[in-house]
């Protein structure tokens, strides 16, 4: 796929890193996590401050050339990729804590390196100042290289948690120093199996009310165009822009495969000369550039959206969860084909193209990107009511 525009100078400074990530993708795997000088590299190219505001000594980019960022890192390595997207996609969960805890974490400059878990596992319980949070929570991406750690826990005493009128519990978002929480090396998994995604436990350890929050229906009041945008449905997007890079790659694979001379085992053309191969990479890679162009039309409409101080509609929310699943259905299977157009080679371990395989169809069970959100932004356009929770 044809490269876009240069859209920001740490789009610039990763183009130039991407070749080294690339040839360290094995290592990155094979380690379980990104190398601590990796780290460095990323953070002086900026890619830990993409979205944080000028303020606070960020770039204050907008989502979508974000996206650039995260794609171009995916392309090179989906692990890579997918470190770098929790951390700067996180900055719109920041935005609903209050002021002074913002001002609080970014007052030591803008590279700040948060981890952490939605998934609902943990215990709040009340007290005086605060909560004391208990639980373990999986897949905690990038914990081992953050100095901040999310947790989600039922507010409650023991057994018996707060509940909504819904029915279901009240839950609170805890942020807590990195220092704090203890890993468990958890991670040995399908795919993106160098980003660290460990589960990440706390006992009996204090938050101060001020470091905690809503999160589903939670809305912020800081001033910043980031944080005017909806701080759940768009995160999305960014794990479709790792899923388009990690596609774009594989189909770039392929076409080397080609190039390079291969042979059908049976057949006397190359396979660069085949109709088949030509009519699969090419529908493939249309496919995957309609994709890659609905996302950032959904980010750069959610941008402008909030530098006008507009609403955001329940329908607005839906389509970016139903953009960014589609998105990732897509980039599944543009890698699909593309591991079947490479042949007998792309089984092996050490086959960059097995490993992207692995990569999208690990990233394509986030519960961010499920099929269930189709039915939500259907019922949406019938006019039917729906869950406002999940989006």
């Amino acid at each position: 796929m044809g490269r876009g525009p240069v859209s920001s100078t740490v789009l610039d400074r990763v183009r130039k890193l991407a070749p080294g990530i690339a040839s360290r993708a094995q290592e990155i795997e094979d380690a379980r996590a990104l190398p601590p000088d990796l780290v460095a590299e990323l953070t002086g190219a900026g890619c830990f401050r993409m979205l944080v505001p000028r303020r606070y000594g960020g770039e204050e980019l907008d989502i979508a050339a974000c996206l650039d960022v995260i794609e171009e890192l995916s392309t090179a390595d989906a692990s890579t990729g997918w470190s770098a997207m929790i951390a700067c996609s996180n900055l719109l969960v920041f935005g609903l804590f209050p002021q002074a805890t913002v001002d609080a974490v970014y007052a030591n400059g803008p590279d700040v390196v948060s981890a952490g878990s939605h998934a609902p596992k943990g215990t709040a319980r009340p007290v005086d100042g605060g909560y004391v949070l208990s639980g373990q929570w999986p897949l905690a991406s990038g914990c081992g290289h953050s100095g901040w750690v999310f947790v989600h826990a039922a507010v409650g005493n023991g057994d018996e948690p707060e509940l909504m009128s819904n029915g279901m519990p009240v839950m609170r978002l805890a942020l807590l120093p990195a220092a704090e929480v203890e890993i468990v090396d958890t991670w040995r998994a399908l795919g993106l199996r160098g980003s660290g995604s460990h589960d990440i436990r706390v006992r009996d350890v204090f938050c101060p009310a001020e470091r905690t929050c809503r999160l589903f229906g939670g809305w912020s009041t800081l001033p910043d165009t980031v944080f005017r945008v909806p701080p759940v449905a768009p995160l999305a997007l960014f794990i479709a822009a790792v899923a388009v890079g990690a596609g774009r790659a594989a189909l770039e694979d392929a076409a080397e495969v080609a190039a390079g001379g291969k042979r059908p085992a049976y057949g006397a053309r190359r396979v660069a000369e085949s109709p088949l191969f030509q009519t699969r990479i090419a529908e493939a890679d249309t496919q995957l550039r309609a994709a890659r162009a609905l996302i950032h039309a959904e980010a750069r409409q959610a941008w402008h959206t909030a530098a006008a101080g507009g609403d955001f509609s329940l329908l607005d929310r839906a389509r970016m969860r139903a953009a960014s699943t589609y998105a990732v259905q897509v980039a599944t299977e543009a890698t699909e084909t593309s591991f079947r157009l490479a042949g007998s080679g792309a089984l092996y371990d050490g086959s960059a193209l097995q490993r992207r395989m692995r990569d999208v169809a690990t990233l394509a069970q986030h519960a961010s990107v499920g099929p269930e959100f189709y039915p939500i932004a259907g019922a949406l356009l019938a006019g039917e009511p729906v869950d406002t929770m999940r989006i």
